[in-house]
């Protein structure tokens, strides 16, 4: 199977599609915000550089990311989905220094609708459903408390307009470039990611096959 690059807005679904190729294909999935934070190690150059960046509230610089990623593909032997990278033009062509191989999935989203799922989503710590006020299929059926298990539901740190908008604008000042990129290269597939999540696993799960 070939390698993908699930690149996405916020709020697109990337969590949902990633669960279902790990648990569909067997596909190992690596977020690259998980990378940084298993690479946090004030002992190596990588993780002191990691370290530095997150305490400081910048971005960590590519060539530092790229480094951190290589280090966790070392440890991979399988098929990978790649979720939170690349971010900009230059991390894509450095993403083709690590794998070869690969396709990239592009989810694209209608802003309000990335906004309405990322604001209205409520959690479960205890068994992981999550909920959505806005959304009528996903609504607590009692305010606050999990349909599934009855535990209390919870609202990530980052689920506000601010933190939003400003991953969304990142996204969009970078994506045309990234996805000429990749369609010069003819390996750029497009999926509509406003419709419901089982329509968009059953596109993706055609253009693997």
């Amino acid at each position: 199977m070939k390698n993908i690059i699930l690149y996405a807005p916020p709020a697109a679904g990337k969590g949902t599609q990633c669960e279902f190729l790990k648990n569909e294909f067997g596909y190992e999935i690596i977020s690259i915000g998980q990378v940084l934070r298993n690479q946090r190690n004030p002992e190596t150059e990588v993780g002191r550089a990691i370290i530095k960046s997150q305490d400081e509230g910048v971005l960590t610089p590519d060539d530092i990311v790229v480094k951190a990623l290589q280090n966790e593909l070392n440890k991979i032997n399988g098929p990978i989905v790649i979720e939170g990278f690349p971010r900009n033009i230059k991390q894509a062509k450095l993403l083709d220094d690590l794998i070869d191989n690969y396709i990239v999935i592009n989810l694209s989203i209608d802003r309000d609708i990335a906004m309405k799922r990322a604001l209205g989503r409520l959690n479960c710590d205890s068994c992981g459903q999550i909920h959505n006020i806005y959304f009528n299929e996903l609504k607590p059926r009692v305010e606050g408390i999990c349909n599934n298990c009855g535990a209390k539901l919870n609202v990530r740190t980052d689920d506000n307009a601010d933190s939003f908008n400003k991953r969304f604008d990142v996204y969009e000042e970078n994506r045309n470039d990234i996805l000429e990129y990749y369609n010069r290269k003819d390996i750029l597939f497009i999926i509509d990611s406003n419709q419901d999540k089982n329509k968009v696993s059953k596109e993706i799960k055609e253009l693997i096959k």
